[in-house]
């Protein structure tokens, strides 16, 4: 488990990291406390998923990475980790910023189909949720390192690995490493699009 220090470093770097993402800006945009209710919805899924061995970082606060096979990890229990991870968001946020917070993610998952690697692969997979470095890592190897065990285990478990990603510039970080973009779906009234992908 972390310390606490070690989560506020850690619950930083993705803070950081997606505050440029547009599924996280179309979550809190015009909200007024955006910033303080990102930093509870990270620490909260980092806590959350800790708790399931499904988070792997990278000591001195460089790197994150969040992920589990459905087989260890069914939908079930799944649930069961996505409620525990929304607590801490639920006990800083107003009614207000919980109705508008609860319409968007209603409207995102619409454009995130349901198992949609199902179409292409009937077994188990990894699903790669979060994967975040420092900034100043860039070209050290870091998201390499961070990654590479998740493609032994999947390798030696013959477990495809799936993620959706709302951020066009992680497409091609992502394809250098084996991935393949699978589907996209795109919402003009949100002005964001989903990219579904596979790393076989």
């Amino acid at each position: 488990m972390l310390s606490k220090k070690e989560l506020k470093t850690y619950t930083q770097l993705m803070k950081t990291r997606f505050n440029e993402d547009p599924g996280v800006i179309y979550q809190v945009k015009d909200l007024d406390r955006a910033g303080l209710l990102i930093e509870a919805q990270f620490e909260g899924q980092i806590q959350a998923f800790m708790e399931v061995n499904a988070v792997h970082v990278i000591e001195d606060g460089k790197g994150m990475l969040f992920g589990y096979s459905t087989k260890e990890l069914p939908e079930d229990q799944l649930i069961n980790v996505m409620q525990q991870s929304s607590l801490k968001l639920m006990e800083v946020m107003t009614a207000d910023e919980l109705q508008v917070i609860q319409d968007r993610a209603i409207k995102q998952a619409q454009i995130i189909p349901q198992n949609w690697h199902q179409a292409y692969y009937q077994g188990d997979v990894y699903h790669l949720l979060v994967i975040a470095t420092d900034k100043s890592t860039k070209g050290t190897g870091v998201f390499r390192k961070l990654i590479t065990p998740v493609f032994e285990k999947c390798a030696a478990n013959q477990e495809p690995i799936v993620l959706e990603t709302f951020n066009p510039d992680n497409l091609p970080i992502y394809e250098h490493f084996g991935f393949q973009l699978m589907e996209t779906h795109a919402s003009d009234e949100m002005g964001l699009t989903c990219y579904c992908m596979m790393r076989s």
